[in-house]
């Protein structure tokens, strides 16, 4: 299976990993499913840490790097074809990230690891639900 991991539950596997799903964090570990991280979680996380928001216990670049390297995460790159799907996209969702997210495992063929409820307005979007709750 190929997993597009959210930018939520990205941060709460290396964080806060109670506040993950016991089915989240065993598709997550099993490392027969492809893990993906999208070039748009990192410039979120970019902003985020930026403006204050996000504190990160060392610097974006190597904490990036080598988190990706601790899952064995590939990184998805954002492609036009990506841009205009997520521009097509109902307005069920406004946050321009996390409509990229939608359209990128759309086009991929990707199951989105999410605790977002907003993404379960799209009924054509493959959703591991991803909350402990």
């Amino acid at each position: 299976m190929k997993l597009l991991v959210d930018t939520q539950c990205w941060l709460w596997w290396f964080a806060e990993p109670d506040r993950l799903s016991e089915e989240a964090i065993a598709h997550i570990a099993d490392e027969a499913n492809e893990l993906w991280f999208s070039v748009a979680s990192v410039w979120e996380i970019g902003i985020k840490v930026a403006i204050g928001k996000l504190p990160l216990p060392e610097p974006i670049d190597s904490y990036i790097s080598s988190r990706m390297v601790q899952l064995g995460a590939q990184s998805l790159l954002i492609r036009a074809t990506h841009a205009i799907h997520a521009a097509a996209l109902p307005l069920h969702h406004r946050d321009p990230f996390d409509r990229m997210l939608i359209a990128q495992s759309q086009l991929e063929d990707m199951t989105l690891v999410s605790a977002d409820a907003m993404f379960r307005q799209y009924s054509d979007v493959s959703i591991l639900w991803a909350a402990n709750s």
